[in-house]
């Protein structure tokens, strides 16, 4: 394969994983705010605030940080394409 095909597959994987560690976070904090029943809650991911929910009468409205999500995804994607890479060098070898 192509090493510009292997490096963008692993890329919108890495893309792919982050979606669902941040879907994963976001229902966990969710059933986390109702379970404490608090006026707001925040969803925290690699220490930024990818989530904030407020409650709105008996349930609560989600908004999303978009530049901390943004920031969530590089990392996942970051840590992803490396251990590819590295697991690429070690099979090459």
């Amino acid at each position: 394969m192509k090493p510009i095909v292997r490096r963008l597959i692993t890329l919108v994987c890495g893309f792919g994983i982050a979606l669902l560690f941040m879907a994963a976070a976001i229902y966990f904090g969710y059933s986390n705010a109702y379970r404490r029943g608090t006026e707001t809650s925040e969803v925290y991911m690699f220490g930024l605030n990818i989530y904030h929910l407020v409650l709105s009468g008996e349930k609560y409205i989600g908004t999303s940080n978009g530049p901390a999500m943004g920031g969530v995804s590089a990392i996942v994607m970051a840590v992803v394409f490396a251990v590819e890479e590295i697991i690429f060098k070690l099979r090459k070898h």
